[in-house]
């Protein structure tokens, strides 16, 4: 079977198993057992989603499994063996953009494009004493085996959850064939679990310990799991931490590789002969081990010396220790020279300028170390910290309301690049460099470093191509950057605060803020104007905290929000009135109607359009404006018009001509959903018709005059001036640039756009734009094709044409394509 194939059908396992919603008759401490027809292993599933964790399935394998699943059940916690003894394979269900890069390009790899905000799968393998990481694909296919097993005995109502404790034994599948074809038959199982030593006493022969005094003292000993790794080496690691009951002296604290008990014993002797991080010499009176396996270990050892040695699964002094560990030692989280000595420490090598990968791999790694710092950093979860970004210390509120926009890893970036305590302080980004990255590393950091953060619109994307066009909306300037998760996430037209920053002949992105719709550009710009963010490059370095307050701001955006009053070119709340009318002779009307100055007769429709010259004070396309339609259906007279003023209009003149009286009237919102409508307007419209490259470049010139006309046009943002009026001072030309580079694109097909260039260009406002620093290397603003990227748009043919003119596409612009 293809590796794909493999991935492919575990997924539909996974989300088929999903669907079952087991969590609502699971709770964490039920479980049931599996077993494959041939092989004696028992393994044990435990349905997650029960606890209010991602909902998904964890499986325990090997020997040892019951005796895993019971010390993490046990209500006085796990000890520090547990996890390094656990052997699981498993999945649980997040949103696609939440998943690590490393997972979401294997995805990729397998054909898997889930949107951001998708719900998929994220399977994980974790063999005994080695990390986690992803499934190889005999544990994908092992994985789906069992997950259609489950799935199949519950359809059969087979399942049912118990605990280990129970007393007739718990429920086990037992399954025959692959997966798509396996019987499932259950049984009920009474499953022991494994008692005794679990490793064979080592003595450690490095120190003699008979000539060291006592002390008359408790020490407490551990080898909680230490989230750091070796490159190259997927063994887990442990931190042997030895405290002081009394005092909470930290007496030794040493990166050691799970299962390395020889190692670990060492260290503790070490700490005895006064080696540790604390130079206290001799041999407690009592220590308390989290770990039984260093217990048994050592306990041979020191009991003939006078030391009582005693196990306790959870201790809490060393526990809140652990957490605070990483603040009172500056080690990096990095293993010890003995460990960088035996398992090498190759330095990363700079990739070459056009490899995409390779420096995707250093920006990953160097983000790694930016949550390592962050994690690990008291000043960074300080409400000091938190307020200065977010202008509110509640970092728990933002962090779970804009999970899925990146918030976190926009303060992250933020609290590692730019957060000073004080003004003489280093930036942490400052102190990595000082204390030395791999050269690759080094490059990109100094590179974030030198990009400013600013307000970026996303003029383009090719998720093909894995690219985001950005124009700089506070500096100016483009630049075309490498992302291909967001190019096949995001919209044109959206906003977000980030810096970009070269890699190679590349070009990364940094989040500095949250991403905005596009109607929200110069609201944002004007915030940040009114917080006194100075808009240069050293303004934004100075202020980057700045756009941390965008996501206050957004709240305070969406609470004070109306809801948009869509008018008609007269100003006209948009209402559609469908009026019948009775006539007495359907000719004669017909023909007076057609004496009129103020009516066009639509061949192609048969139907009459009542029309008025367009004045100054409109706000359309063309000469003309569309008051409404009217056709004839019978003896009835059908007018359709737009609004309340214009129907009332229309009535009133209508019922003077001979033979003519109002019947009804029916009325819609613009925003009607389809199933309010009458059942005559629920009609499948026609085929819609193809956004030709001509008819897109028909629309896009009447677009094009329609905003050059627009630069004559008194605004109240700019004090009633027109834009090229306010152009006349410093002041009005800053505000003007900002109107233009924020003004959304018009609704309607991609390929058309606000002609920002050409508008800048006539007002004189593309002459002596700001510099940027030279490692952003971005290119001049340039004019966006009309072409877009990906599938050609369609309008169909009774739509409002998105030019603008209030007429049917078909009527308007789809009338040019056809001749």
């Amino acid at each position: 079977m293809e590796r794909n194939d493999t991935v492919t059908n575990a997924l539909e396992a996974a989300c088929e198993f999903n669907d079952r919603k087991l969590w609502k008759r699971f709770t964490n401490y039920d479980c049931f057992g599996v077993r494959i027809a041939g092989q004696d292993e028992l393994m044990l599933g435990v349905v997650l989603g029960n606890a209010g964790e991602e909902y998904g399935l964890s499986l325990l394998r090997g020997p040892r499994a019951a005796a895993a699943l019971a010390a993490l059940m046990n209500s006085e916690g796990a000890d520090d063996d547990s996890l390094d003894d656990m052997d699981m394979l498993g999945f649980s269900m997040e949103t696609f953009g939440s998943l690590p890069s490393n997972v979401q390009e294997w995805l990729h790899e397998a054909g898997q494009r889930p949107g951001c905000r998708e719900q998929v799968p994220h399977f994980l393998a974790k063999p005994q004493g080695h990390r986690t990481r992803l499934p190889n694909e005999s544990e994908l296919a092992l994985l789906e085996l069992v997950l259609w097993a489950v799935v199949k005995a519950d359809r059969s109502k087979l399942l049912q959850p118990t605990t280990l404790e129970d007393d007739t034994g718990i429920c086990v599948i037992h399954m025959s064939g692959d997966a798509t074809e396996s019987g499932v038959n259950v049984t009920r199982e009474k499953v022991a679990q494994e008692e005794g030593p679990t490793t064979i006493p080592l003595l450690p022969t490095s120190h003699d310990l008979r000539g060291l005094p006592g002390l008359e003292t408790t020490w407490l000993a551990g080898m909680p799991a230490l989230p750091a790794e070796i490159e190259g080496d997927d063994r887990a690691m442990q931190l042997l931490l030895i405290m002081d009951d009394t005092s909470e002296l930290v007496l030794q604290g040493r990166p050691v590789f799970s299962g390395d008990l020889k190692e670990a014993a060492d260290s503790v002797v070490e700490t005895f002969c006064g080696k540790g991080i604390a130079p206290i010499k001799g041999l407690p009176r009592r220590i308390i081990f989290s770990s039984r396996k260093l217990h048994d270990a050592m306990k041979p050892t020191l009991e003939p010396l006078g030391v009582q040695c005693a196990y306790k699964p959870t201790i809490p002094k060393l526990q809140q220790m652990v957490e605070e560990f990483y603040n009172l030692v500056d080690t990096d989280l990095a293993p010890s020279d003995e460990y960088l000595e035996a398992v090498g420490s190759e330095d990363m090598q700079t990739p070459a300028p056009n490899d995409l990968k390779g420096w995707k791999e250093v920006h990953q790694r160097l983000f790694r170390r930016f949550v390592e710092h962050f994690e690990r950093e008291d000043r960074l979860w300080s409400s000091r910290a938190v307020k200065r970004y977010f202008r509110d210390d509640d970092l728990e509120y933002y962090a779970q309301e804009y999970e899925h926009q990146g918030v976190l890893a926009a303060y992250t970036a933020w609290g590692i690049l730019d957060y000073r305590p004080n003004k003489t302080s280093k930036t942490h980004a400052e102190k990595m460099l000082k204390k030395g990255l791999s050269e690759p590393e080094g490059i990109l950091l100094r590179a974030m470093m030198e990009a400013c953060p600013t307000l970026q619109r996303v003029a383009g994307h090719d998720p093909k191509a894995g690219t985001v066009d950005l124009e700089d909306v506070l500096l100016g300037g483009t630049v075309t950057t490498h992302d291909q998760l967001m190019s096949e996430n995001i919209d044109n037209g959206v906003f977000f605060a980030a810096r970009a920053f070269p890699a190679g002949r590349f070009h990364f992105i940094e989040m500095a803020g949250p991403p905005l719709g596009p109607g929200m550009g110069m609201e944002a710009v004007e915030f940040l104007r009114r917080s006194k963010m100075r808009f240069t490059p050293e303004g934004l370095r100075r202020d980057a905290h700045k756009f941390g307050w965008l996501w206050q701001w957004i709240d305070e955006w969406e609470a004070n929000r109306r809801p948009p009053c869509v008018c008609n070119s007269d100003g006209d709340e948009l209402l559609w009135h469908t009026a019948s009318f009775s006539v007495a002779n359907a000719d004669q009307t017909r023909r007076t109607l057609m004496q009129r100055e103020d009516i066009d007769y639509d061949d192609q429709e048969d139907e009459l359009v009542w029309k008025k010259c367009a004045g100054g004070d409109t706000r359309v396309l063309g000469e003309t404006v569309t008051l409404g339609r009217m056709e004839f259906v019978g003896d009835e007279l059908v007018l359709t018009v737009n609004s309340a003023k214009r129907f009332a209009t229309a009535r009133k003149w209508l019922e003077k001509l001979p033979g003519v009286a109002f019947r009804s009237v029916q009325t819609r919102r613009w925003d009607e959903a389809e199933e309010d409508r009458p059942m005559d307007e629920r009609i499948s419209p026609p085929e819609p018709l193809e956004m030709t490259p001509e008819l897109a470049s028909s629309v896009q010139e009447m677009m094009d005059k329609h905003y050059m006309g627009w630069l004559d046009t008194p605004l109240p943002a700019l004090g009633g001036k027109t834009p090229r009026q306010a152009c006349r001072t410093e002041a009005g030309r800053q505000d003007v640039t900002m109107l233009i580079r924020t003004m959304p694109d018009p609704a309607g097909p991609d390929p058309i756009q606000v002609p920002r260039e050409v508008m800048m260009r006539e007002l004189g406002l593309n002459k002596g734009a700001t510099s940027l620093p030279p490692a952003s290397r971005r290119k001049p603003h340039a004019p966006i094709p009309v072409h877009g990227i990906g599938p050609k748009p369609k309008v169909a043919r009774n739509a409002p044409c998105p030019c603008g003119s209030g007429r049917k596409y078909t009527k308007c612009c789809g009338r040019q394509r056809n001749g």
